[in-house]
């Protein structure tokens, strides 16, 4: 079966669906998950994070060969235990695989949040933990997503994020300090 999308929403739509027939536990994030909790960026690929050991991934990797996902298997196994992360391709748009790497990633699973997308539900991290992620990356454009996610989102747990934040990276981590200034500067934005 080859999957059928021809954009990043609807391959996340059609993978959902596959992973949990499947029974492997997903959350799709990245800018797709932005969408959920209120920010619209465009977006060109497909985050997926799946909760599989590694002795589970080979059934993943069976799932995506099956679905006509270009995966080169052994890169994949290599790259997805060393570095938590592996990049494949439906057609032309990339998906990036994120594996549980750190402890934020287990905690990620309890926390994902269901969304209805074109009928089907379809699991996303929750507003707190794709906050995490993207401190983590801690690329200027994740710091801008950040932005307009604490500027939008009002159910948003900031004490949440900096508690998870600091167990993970440390108080004087300068991710702490950036997430700080912008709890600080969208939240007094907004109530002026």
């Amino acid at each position: 079966m080859a999957l059928k999308a021809t954009d990043a929403l609807s391959l996340a739509v059609e993978l959902a669906r596959e992973l949990e027939a499947a029974g492997l536990p997903y959350a799709v994030g990245g800018a797709l998950a932005l969408g959920v909790h209120g920010v619209s960026r465009s977006t060109q690929d497909v985050d997926l994070n799946v909760f599989v050991k590694p002795e589970q991934l080979d059934a993943l990797l069976e799932l995506l060969a099956r679905l006509g996902v270009r995966v080169d298997a052994a890169s994949a196994r290599t790259e997805g235990v060393e570095n938590g992360v592996f990049f494949c391709w439906a057609d032309s748009i990339r998906i990036d695989v994120f594996l549980p790497s750190i402890d934020l990633s287990w905690e990620a699973l309890r926390t994902r949040v269901a969304a209805a997308v074109d009928g089907v539900a379809v699991w996303f991290l929750s507003a707190e933990l794709l906050s995490c992620f993207k401190l983590l990356f801690f690329r200027p454009k994740n710091l801008l997503d950040l932005e307009r996610l604490v500027a939008s989102a009002a159910s948003l747990d900031a004490a949440r994020v900096r508690a998870l934040v600091v167990e993970a990276m440390g108080e004087e981590d300068e991710r702490v300090r950036a997430w700080d200034d912008i709890v600080r500067r969208m939240r007094s934005a907004g109530s002026g």
